[in-house]
């Protein structure tokens, strides 16, 4: 990986440069305000998996990128944005309630994509005289499906994402809530990610602190002894490896046989990653996923929240914040999401 750290006088500008030197694929491995010479400077870290190596390879695959398709993508980028901003004058803004045009008003402030913020404009004209709760419309735009138990009985729980989003701790706190929610249960882990030390440690040590089972499976023998030797656990949290660029979690899940299964996959996210809607498109597979919104304490923005919702229909599971282990996530709820996106408020753990 490929990883470099930038500073600016503010998260968009360092996001930005980001975005212009390593792509939309770039991955945020950590952030950080300090002071310089008494002002404030965002510092980011950020990385690509993509090397000339890994494009040599893709060359030999057969799966190189062609000649000229970056300057085409960038182009047809420009088109549908000049198309957008030609059609957001033309929405007739009078056929909304006072408090309809000012939610949309302040969600294009906030960042919100223009295509979601045409498609906010549609289903707020659909539904502007048939229901009179904009919460209820709200709600309806970003689906949520909280992590309880009813929700989700599957015994086995597939915890991915991009690297640096957070996944290990957010298998912690998951597999906490759900003894809190079962007492009686009993819940186990597996590490697929024999490679990052970091990361390993921390979820050995905690699950050891919290008498959970560990087991480390960094491939599909490994998985399957581990499975055996999870025994009658109720719960079973997997932490799998993150995705580099040109790899995607089917791929993954039939290196470890996990493809027939019965699993739920939750995909791990920070607001920080703005840049997302092609890196889900690896996150794809067969079974019911969910997202889990992680460093919402550390963002500045939630539009992210919105626009992953309408480009990928997937539940919002749960939300993180903080840095302790305990009350730091909860299930996800829609006044909790739309407190969060409108006035900027944390859920209170």
């Amino acid at each position: 990986m490929q990883v470099k750290t930038y500073t600016g006088n503010s998260t968009k500008e360092v996001l930005d440069a980001i975005k212009a030197e390593l792509g939309s694929d770039a991955v945020i491995l950590s952030s950080r305000e300090r002071q310089k010479d008494g002002c404030r400077v965002f510092e980011i870290t950020a990385g690509t998996e993509r090397t000339e190596q890994a494009k040599s390879q893709e060359k030999a695959s057969g799966s190189f990128v062609p000649s000229g398709w970056d300057d085409w993508h960038k182009e047809w980028s420009r088109l549908k944005d000049h198309i957008y901003a030609l059609m957001q004058p033309s929405l007739h803004l009078e056929k909304l309630t006072p408090h309809q045009r000012v939610a949309l008003e302040y969600l294009q402030r906030e960042g919100v994509e223009s295509d979601v913020i045409v498609e906010f404009y549609n289903m707020l004209t659909a539904k502007c005289a048939e229901e009179p709760s904009m919460l209820k419309i709200l709600a309806s735009f970003v689906p949520v499906k909280s992590f309880v138990f009813e929700n989700y009985p599957q015994r086995i729980h597939i915890i991915t994402g991009p690297y640096g989003a957070g996944k290990t701790s957010t298998a912690l706190r998951m597999a906490l809530l759900r003894k809190q929610q079962k007492p009686h249960h009993q819940v186990a882990f597996i590490n697929t990610d024999s490679l990052r030390g970091n990361g390993r440690l921390v979820l050995r040590h905690w699950a050891d602190l919290s008498g959970f089972p560990y087991f480390e499976a960094p491939d599909k023998e490994a998985m399957f002894a581990a499975l055996k030797a999870c025994g009658d656990a109720n719960c079973i949290f997997i932490d799998m490896q993150g995705l580099a660029k040109n790899e995607k979690l089917e791929d993954k899940l039939r290196m470890f046989g996990l493809e027939s299964v019965q699993a739920h996959v939750h995909i791990v996210l920070s607001p920080h990653y703005q840049y997302l809607k092609e890196i889900l498109k690896r996150y794809k597979s067969a079974f019911p996923s969910s997202l889990v919104w992680t460093k919402l304490d550390e963002a500045e923005h939630f539009a992210e929240l919105i626009n992953i919702a309408v480009w990928t229909a997937m539940p919002v599971s749960a939300l993180s914040f903080g840095a302790e282990l305990q009350g730091t996530l909860l299930p996800a709820d829609e006044a909790q999401i739309w407190r969060l996106i409108l006035k900027h408020q944390l859920p209170k753990g």
